[in-house]
């Protein structure tokens, strides 16, 4: 190999690292040509770089150089130099490595210089944040290039600029960059060229809040490195970002908890990954492992001489102890620190420093301190025109804590307001439910402001309004039509057919090892194209208490919503024209309730000796209190918080002999009564295998109601059970239930050829109108986020359903065909869910085990 095939080998490297390392080993390192030498190790070096063998890698670099300095000519001599110097800047040892980029830049024009001005920019921008530098060194390098034919390096070029454009602010520019950037690589053939421009529109993306782009472009470029079998720490760091703005701390964290043991590491991507730890531990609720890796990942950023790195680092450290509950006043003076670094580097993490450290500030009691915290959140109050969502939310969040105490709590509430409606604007392009559950922001914080703010006021139509701000608007959002993409069909329909070998495989005593693990995988690339689905764009409207007020006269129904505030649980009377507040207690009593009923049901259900009645007054007592004093005979309609949506209502002595049902919130109700059930009135009956009853409820319900529809055996297939269910005025469906505490949208319902999941039920065009679900805690959710709830249930309501019955708890398989003949009777009268649920009560009272049956079950919606 001569010169100039030696020097594209160097120039075209990274098309193919290993094919380049294995030729340079070969047919240029043992070259008599000292240059050609200097060349073969400084490829080999740049691959065993970016492997994170570092120590190898600079020694070969250091040899390249030594070589090149034998060879006499100047330009090796430089370019060498070059690369030795970017690499020790990607292991921290800046200073030395800016040295050789600077003395190289010195010494050479042309083509030759711009390399090295790119591999300068590089430095600059991405790991020093100085960006100004970075595009000055940028513009003169793409002129050098411009009608060189050098396109390899005009399109690396090309791809930083785009880089560094966005974080000046210029995300059209930065867009054109990357798109034409990747147009250069696929034409040059350059897979990992395509990779980075998939990653970096991914990463554009999430600047601009559009994060199902983010996530499938993230997915597209996992996707070219699998194929090159290369981890890409950068993917991964972006990709942990992305799922943390998605709420999604625990995918977060065993991402970057994975990347850090997948191969040997660069010192760079080493504390890179560490502060990316200390980020998804935070969100997930571990201080103390946040705490560690963030401090492990300032003293590796501080001797890497990444300043702003660092602070970012330093924020995620104070963040965590101020979590844990650490003292204020020492924590505030190193948060001084942070915001004057992060300020004078404009970085994007400022407004956080900023809102950590007024509360920090409010807590010291100083004159000093009371000023810092005035500046501090004045300075945040200026993001409240942010580009991004969270950071017009972060700024209005601010402006409501500047507002505190002002005697104007209208103000406070704008505020408050203002910030919630930037996260419903951004929940509304989620067409994923569990992304709109988890993506929050800042949305707890300002609920709970307006709340305490709204209690403070003494209006209790204004507390109800503000109990409802935030509450399931997951669930009241519309989603999109992601669950329609062909793709994620053909996932669904694999994983059910490996779910059903699984089973097949356990059935016969056979090892299972094998089949889960890939039944995980095809689970992962489900959800991985749930995320991905793009929303409506409509945001969910806040409640109109004139309009429940009106509503709930034309039903003679009482809306009793429970709140919690700082411990305390709150109910609010809607009904008869007006609201009223009343203090119920503490909310801790009320979930020891909850789980004492839960347990008496399950006595009672095994034919044990149970304390029923015991446990509906304890719960009436702890949850309710008197709220329900002078309601006379009204229907009711509960909207618990979200750790209070499994209460078995119809243990409550004051409500056993009403109609009664729940809802999530006042405005799903609002939404569940107005749904009107198909043209058809079509009901349909689903019976799974392997249910100890065999579906007994289905033949006796059927033998009155002879036009129903009933799937079952064979028959009872998942998409014959789509078919039917889709526009049904009722379905009921006697099936095993599986509720997914880990990942509530795959709970499933057991039919004949494997489960049928939420993300299945999620594909109907017209959802049945109401469901009965008679298997054993088929009701059951999930709280998650900020008062959203998901699950089976949840999720038919969210789809719009009307109204679904399910159970709570373990239900007696005799006992429930009882039920649900009385049940069904009563809908055939022309009742609602509310009042067939109470016919079914009424039946089996004086029975233990039939009551605690009846108890178990509960309607959501109307």
């Amino acid at each position: 190999m001569d010169r100039d095939e030696a020097e594209e080998l160097l120039r075209t490297l990274f098309a193919d690292p290993g094919a380049a390392r294995v030729r340079a080993e070969h047919e240029l390192v043992p070259h008599h040509d000292p240059a050609v030498t200097s060349i073969g190790h400084q490829v080999v070096g740049i691959v065993l770089r970016d492997l994170g063998e570092t120590d190898e890698a600079l020694a070969r670099l250091r040899t390249s150089l030594r070589c090149a300095r034998r060879s006499g000519d100047p330009t090796r001599v430089a370019d060498a130099m070059a690369t030795l110097g970017g690499s020790l800047c990607t292991a921290g040892r800046m200073r030395a490595g800016l040295r050789y980029l600077d003395e190289a830049a010195a010494t050479l024009d042309g083509v030759p210089l711009a390399r090295v001005l790119v591999r300068r920019a590089y430095v600059q921008g991405y790991l020093q944040s100085r960006f100004e530098e970075s595009a000055a060194d940028l513009r003169r390098a793409r002129g050098l290039f411009a009608g060189s034919g050098d396109e390899v390096w005009e399109a690396r070029a090309l791809n930083l600029h785009g880089l560094v454009a966005a974080r000046l602010g210029d995300l059209e520019s930065a867009a054109e960059a990357f798109a034409e950037y990747g147009g250069m690589s696929a034409r040059l053939g350059d897979g990992d060229g395509v990779a980075i421009a998939h990653h970096n529109t991914g990463w554009l993306a999430a600047i601009r809040g559009d994060l199902p782009q983010a996530l499938e472009r993230y997915a597209d470029a996992a996707g070219c490195y699998d194929d090159l079998c290369v981890t890409n720490v950068d993917l991964v760091l972006d990709q942990a970002a992305a799922y943390l703005s998605g709420g999604l701390a625990h995918d977060a964290l065993a991402a970057v908890e994975a990347a850090l043991v997948a191969r040997p590491l660069q010192e760079r991507e080493h504390a890179d990954l560490l502060v990316a730890v200390a980020e998804a531990a935070l969100a997930a609720g571990d201080w103390q492992r946040a705490v560690t890796a963030a401090d492990e990942g300032s003293a590796l950023m501080r001797a890497q001489s990444r300043p702003v790195r660092r602070l970012e680092a330093d924020l995620l450290a104070l963040t965590a102890r101020e979590r844990a509950g650490q003292p204020a006043a020492p924590l505030l003076r190193r948060v001084e620190r942070v915001v004057a670094g992060l300020r004078e580097a404009d970085a994007p993490e400022l407004p956080r420093a900023l809102l950590l450290g007024a509360g920090l500030a409010r807590q010291v009691r100083s004159l000093r301190a009371a000023g810092l915290a005035a500046d501090w959140l004045a300075e945040a109050t200026t993001y409240r025109r942010a580009p991004t969502s969270a950071v017009r939310a972060l700024g209005w969040l601010a402006q409501a804590h500047l507002r505190e105490g002002s005697g104007a709590p209208s103000d406070v509430l704008r505020a408050c307001d203002l910030g919630l409606r930037a996260l419903d604007e951004h929940q509304a392009t989620l067409g994923s439910q569990e992304l709109r559950a988890g993506s929050s922001g800042h949305g707890a914080s300002l609920a709970e402001l307006g709340t305490r703010t709204a209690l403070a006021s003494g209006d209790a139509r204004r507390l109800l309004r503000w109990s409802e701000r935030w509450r399931a608007t997951a669930l009241a959002t519309a989603s999109g039509s992601g669950a329609h993409d062909p793709r994620a069909l053909a996932d669904l329909a694999a994983l059910r057919a490996q779910r059903r070998r699984v089973e097949e495989a356990r059935a016969e005593g056979s090892p299972t090892d094998g089949l889960e693990s890939r039944a995980a995988r095809l689970e992962q690339q489900v959800r991985r194209r749930m995320l991905q689905a793009r929303g409506s764009g409509v945001a969910a409207r806040a409640l109109d208490v004139g309009v429940l007020l009106d509503s709930l006269a034309e039903d003679d129904t009482v809306l009793v919503e429970l709140t919690e505030i700082d411990g305390v649980l709150h109910a609010l009377v809607a009904g008869r024209g007006r609201v009223r507040h009343l203090v119920v207690g503490d909310a801790a009593a009320g979930a020891a309730a909850v789980d004492f009923s839960l347990f008496a049901m399950r006595q009672a259900a095994r034919g044990r000796r149970s304390q029923l009645d015991v446990a509906g007054a304890r719960l009436e007592r702890s949850l309710l209190g008197t709220a329900l004093d002078g309601v006379g005979e009204s229907r009711v309609v509960v909207s618990g918080t979200s750790a209070l949506q499994g209460v078995p209502w119809g243990l409550l002595p004051s409500l056993a002999h009403r109609p009664v049902t729940s809802t999530p919130s006042a405005r799903l109700w609002l939404r569940a009564r107005a749904a009107a059930p198909a043209e058809d009135a079509r009901r349909v009956m689903l019976v799974g295998p392997g249910l100890g009853s065999g579906g007994a409820e289905v033949p006796a319900v059927a033998a009155q109601d002879p036009d129903a529809e009933v799937l079952d055996g064979e028959a009872a297939t998942v998409a014959a059970a789509l078919a039917a269910l889709d526009g049904a005025s009722l379905a009921h469906v006697a099936a095993h239930g599986h509720f997914r505490e880990d990942s509530p949208l795959f709970s499933a319902l057991t039919l004949a050829d494997g489960p049928l999941l939420v993300h299945d039920l999620q594909r109907l065009e017209h959802p049945p109108h109401r469901v009965v679900l008679s298997a054993c805690e088929s009701g059951v959710m999930a709280p998650v986020g900020d008062e959203e709830l998901l699950g089976l249930a949840a999720a038919l309501l969210s789809m719009g359903t009307a109204g679904v019955v399910s159970s709570l708890a373990e239900v007696d398989d005799a006992a429930t065909v009882e039920v649900m003949v009385a049940l069904h009777a009563r809908l055939r009268s022309g009742g609602g869910l509310g009042d067939a649920l109470l016919a079914a009560r009424t039946v089996a009272a004086g029975d233990p085990v039939l009551a605690a049956t009846a108890a178990s079950f509960t309607v959501l919606g109307t």
